[in-house]
């Protein structure tokens, strides 16, 4: 049936809109239904089943689309699916199992739509090679696990990884995984490790130089190698840095640093047990009081005075904490 001057945008029906019409033509290739008002909609004649005739109810479910007559095109065939798809969204939460269609494959992984929200299967929580380098994804329904849902903004992340539970290796802390952000915002993000758990990326991890927002170093949806930081004993908490896989300032510092080296400073700082020293080039050191005195138990500030400029050479180095002893060239208490 030919409807003149059909326009979509001006009808209340939604893409994925579940309603009951009414048969009101079966013809040789399509059915043709009234769902309300001047509305009508077609659905192939594949799809019915022969029990139905004219004038009979019909359960039919919105394409989103309208053929080159102006019709809106339905299907029936779904219906019973999308129904239970319904009824499961209600429900859905993280880890509950659902089936999508991939729709679109991009650098970071599949997407895909369910009951209107955005799905999204990155290409670390895949377990089957083809998900990654086949060219037949598009169209295709898989079966995955809730790992992230935002209601709000109509999106799940999603994993293969967990169908299969017993696979799934906890992470240590110092140890580097792979993790994509699902979540982007200025002061922190939510990385999906590629073993399925999810970790939080603090600001403060992410670079040495002053950054004002996270997103000046990393993109949401990008995948990333992350160093775990720390997690409690359950793994619901962990934590990861992305400065922590590269050289610090202190590192670079650190490096040019040898025992017996010359160095010379200001007394900042006087403790019970020795003396700190602001080094000219920058790093602090300590002069610790019983490695600069000939005397036993002798105080510190007997030997160091605040303010005052010292001179020394390097005594011991711990390059992985960034700490320094030297030997002071002062007079010893006598």
């Amino acid at each position: 049936m030919k409807m003149k001057d059909f326009d979509i945008s001006m009808t209340q029906y939604n893409r994925g809109d579940i309603i009951t019409g009414t048969i009101v033509m079966i013809g040789q290739k399509e059915v043709v239904v009234a769902i309300g008002g001047l509305k009508e909609g077609i659905f192939p004649k594949e799809e019915l089943d022969p029990a139905f005739k004219i004038g009979d109810a019909i359960l039919v479910m919105v394409t989103g689309k309208i053929d080159d007559k102006g019709c809106l095109i339905m299907t029936h065939a779904g219906v019973n699916k999308a129904l239970e798809d319904k009824e499961k969204l209600k429900t859905l939460k993280v880890g509950s199992e659902f089936s999508f269609k991939i729709s679109e494959i991009n650098e970071s992984g599949l997407v895909g739509d369910f009951m209107g929200y955005r799905v999204f299967l990155p290409f670390s929580q895949c377990t089957e090679k083809d998900y990654v380098n086949k060219d037949n994804l598009l169209n295709r329904e898989i079966n995955a696990i809730v790992i992230e849902l935002n209601n709000l903004k109509k999106s799940i992340v999603c994993s293969t990884k967990l169908l299969d539970s017993n696979k799934i290796v906890p992470v240590e802390v110092g140890q580097v995984s792979k993790g994509t952000i699902t979540r982007l915002e200025d002061k922190y993000a939510i990385v999906l490790l590629e073993n399925g758990d999810r970790a939080k990326l603090s600001i403060s991890d992410a670079s040495y130089s002053h950054i004002d927002s996270l997103k000046q170093v990393v993109n949401e949806n990008a995948e990333y190698d992350f160093k775990i930081l720390d997690h409690n004993a359950d793994y619901s908490k962990i934590s990861v840095g992305l400065k922590q896989l590269q050289k610090s300032p202190m590192d670079k510092l650190f490096e040019n640093l040898h025992i017996g080296d010359e160095v010379e400073g200001e007394v900042v700082k006087i403790l019970p047990v020795g003396a700190v020293i602001k080094l000219d080039n920058g790093l602090s050191a300590m002069a610790i009081t019983k490695e600069n005195s000939d005397r036993a138990n002798v105080a510190t500030h007997h030997i160091y005075k605040l303010h005052s400029r010292v001179k020394g050479f390097i005594s011991n180095i711990n390059t992985e904490r960034h700490k320094l002893n030297i030997i002071t060239n002062v007079k010893k208490d006598n």
